[in-house]
């Protein structure tokens, strides 16, 4: 089968590909980005820190189909830190917090919700632990602060390409 579901929390953490799914539909072009920064960095960190301090860096032992699509098998092995799941997550919910014009306590408790929902998923699923978790939800956040603050200017970038590339009458 090409996605396994096992559990509540193998649904729960399909909610990563369907916020990839959702980024790709928007075509907007802070999120794509933002999105692809995101896997960047994710990849490049667990790359960084795979023979580091194995407590904090190295998955959970027995982590299995831990993957975007609760595939693959055993993977405690393999670096953890941060997750890739709830660094998708957080950054999406934290853009559109950002985007929000009136951020109060109550919006940001429930931008966060998913977040948090996603975090204890994957630590159940014996995926990552907390460390892990945050790490994610820093990295998520962090990106999608950089990316809010220099939206506009993408999105002129963006304008400039695609009036470069359009066929003139």
């Amino acid at each position: 089968m090409f996605i396994k579901i096992n559990s509540v929390y193998d649904f729960i953490s399909l909610f990563a590909l369907l916020v990839n799914i959702y980024i790709i539909y928007t075509l907007d072009p802070v999120l794509i980005f933002g999105s692809l920064t995101c896997l960047f960095f994710h990849d490049f960190i667990k790359e960084l820190t795979r023979d580091w301090y194995p407590p904090i860096f190295k998955r959970p032992s027995g982590a299995t189909n831990c993957s975007l699509f609760n595939n693959g098998g055993l993977v405690d092995h393999k670096p953890g830190f941060p997750s890739g799941h709830v660094t998708s997550i957080s950054f999406l919910m934290n853009m559109l917090l950002l985007r929000n014009k009136n951020i109060t306590l109550k919006k940001i408790i429930l931008y966060n919700i998913p977040i948090f929902i996603m975090g204890y998923a994957r630590i159940m699923k014996g995926c990552h632990n907390l460390i892990q978790i945050i790490a994610g939800y820093i990295l998520g956040y962090s990106i999608a602060n950089l990316f809010h603050s220099y939206a506009k200017e993408i999105n002129h970038g963006m304008t400039q390409l695609y009036s470069y590339f359009t066929p003139k009458k």
